[in-house]
């Protein structure tokens, strides 16, 4: 049963910039995914840089200790999706998005996907997705602030067009 009324109390900013749930939780036994795989639109591995098991990180990239992760590591990550860096959060045609929030520490705590309709998506955690209506709606304590954006094409079969 979806209940995101402890999002607004984590999140304060979504109380003015307004959110919806577009997930229930993921249970305990299915916890098979994170924001980072969920901005590339991945939904089968726990996507992050440790070197534990249950943890999935693109073959070649570095394992890196907790809160000591860094920006090039996600970036690289996300390059080898077919990612580029590019300068802002902005819808452009024929590209989806990625912005990666870092903390005061600049290590990375969450990455959001832009959707076609202009909003934002972001796992929270092992917990819900929410479609988001600002980038600043999730910035603060828990993740930070976005600060890096990744585009990349989007291919005809992507993009339903055949």
């Amino acid at each position: 049963m979806r209940d995101c009324s402890w999002v607004p109390r984590a999140f304060e900013k979504l109380t003015l910039e307004g959110f919806q749930c577009s997930s229930d939780r993921t249970s305990d036994s299915a916890r098979k995914y994170n924001c980072i795989a969920w901005a590339d639109g991945k939904t089968d591995k726990w996507w992050w840089p440790r070197q534990l098991a249950g943890y999935y990180w693109p073959a070649g990239l570095p394992r890196e200790p907790l809160n000591r992760e860094t920006i090039e590591n996600f970036v690289k990550a996300f390059e080898l999706e077919g990612y580029e860096r590019c300068d802002h959060g902005l819808m452009e045609i024929g590209f989806e998005k990625v912005a990666i929030y870092v903390n005061e520490n600049n290590v990375p705590k969450h990455a959001a996907r832009l959707l076609p309709s202009g909003s934002w998506t972001s796992k929270l955690g092992d917990l819900e997705d929410i479609e988001h209506f600002s980038l600043d709606s999730l910035e603060g304590p828990a993740y930070g602030r976005a600060v890096v954006f990744l585009k990349r094409r989007i291919t005809r079969s992507e993009s339903g067009m055949g």
